[in-house]
């Protein structure tokens, strides 16, 4: 018996663009992937639970326009030897300019390692390479932005249905509303919830505190809609 297949429209997220595939599985540490984008995406793999959290924060700043993790980078030591290093994530932002991140938690940052890290920024800047490399452990982990960056991420596809007629009600919007007023004129309850929380992300709506995002949070429109 032969079987035909219709084309579902389906498709695959990229592969990771990184010079590193990073661990599937370790009895010894987190490993896990996040895929980045708002269609099919692409894949980013992550060796740490911080580095997940990581990769959520930086991917959805507004300032970041796209994220790479393991790029290499080949530095030399104090007696010059040559040997590459893999920069945990890399963010090109919206200005233009390439930001390195070893990520590692505090209690693993030793002398020895800050010295090492110095060194690549220096070598990284001076080949343009980077425009600047930072070292980001759970001190950086802000967790408002960090349930925000999630619940972004979890909404991240486009709806269809659902974004146009938010975007209809959102143009009406005069002085500052909530997010739960926007949902109930659009009587699409969830569906209303999350496209509104894609116009947040996309700065079409603006919150006027920073707060986890929620039916109550106050927004106001901004100029790009």
């Amino acid at each position: 018996m032969t079987y035909h297949f219709q084309p579902s429209g389906i498709r695959l997220p990229e592969f990771s663009r990184g010079n590193r595939k990073t661990q599937v599985g370790s009895t010894k540490h987190f490993t896990g992937g996040l895929v980045l984008g708002n269609r099919e995406g692409v894949r980013l793999g992550t060796e740490s639970h911080l580095e997940a959290n990581a990769a959520l924060l930086l991917n959805y700043r507004p300032t970041t326009l796209d994220l790479v993790e393991q790029v290499q980078f080949a530095w030399y030591d104090e007696h010059g030897e040559f040997s590459n290093h893999f920069i945990d994530l890399v963010a090109t932002r919206v200005d233009g300019s390439v930001i390195g991140y070893a990520v590692r938690p505090m209690y693993r940052v030793s002398h020895a390692y800050e010295c090492k890290l110095a060194r690549i920024k220096e070598q990284a800047i001076a080949q343009c390479f980077l425009d600047d490399f930072r070292l980001f452990t759970e001190e950086d982990v802000c967790p408002v932005e960090l349930h925000n960056a999630k619940l972004f991420h979890s909404v991240r596809r486009p709806d269809d249905l659902a974004d146009p007629v938010v975007q209809d009600v959102s143009r009406n919007v005069h002085g500052i509303t909530t997010v739960s007023e926007l949902v109930k004129q659009t009587h699409l309850e969830g569906m209303g919830f999350r496209a509104v929380v894609r116009l947040i992300r996309s700065g079409q709506l603006q919150m006027v505190r920073f707060e986890h995002i929620a039916h109550g949070t106050e927004v106001f429109r901004s100029h790009v809609i």
